[in-house]
């Protein structure tokens, strides 16, 4: 019994293995309508889901999004670094899953402050 033990654990290890990529398949088949990447590029405006309002009470009279700010760059990591439309930069960095792409009705009215990527 001890001598088929690593076979055991290398076909549980496969199965397991086998069922994950299985799961992870059917969960994105499921949801396929529901998953947007808008892919974020230096320059785009953008609005910043406030989501510690999802949890208080009386969240229905507050700001939902903050913005419009402006994509400085994506980190490594997926997270965006933001700035404001006066060129001040954001401290924060942010989810993509808190940005939402913002549009203008007159791109030349809105007054976006030449932004550099000094410091960062």
């Amino acid at each position: 019994m001890l001598q088929k033990r690593p076979e055991d654990l290398q076909r549980v290890r496969n199965e397991l293995h086998r069922s994950r990529v299985a799961s992870a398949t059917e969960f994105e088949n499921r949801v396929k309508s529901s998953i947007k990447n808008f892919g974020f590029y230096p320059g785009m405006l953008v609005l910043v889901r406030n989501s510690k309002l999802d949890s208080m009470i009386g969240h229905k009279t507050k700001p939902r999004y903050i913005g419009p700010m402006v994509v400085v760059r994506r980190t490594t990591g997926g997270s965006y670094i933001l700035a404001e439309l006066d060129g001040a930069i954001s401290r924060l960095r942010f989810a993509e899953y808190r940005l939402a792409p913002y549009r203008p009705r007159d791109i030349l009215r809105v007054p976006v402050t030449r932004i550099t990527g000094v410091g960062i």
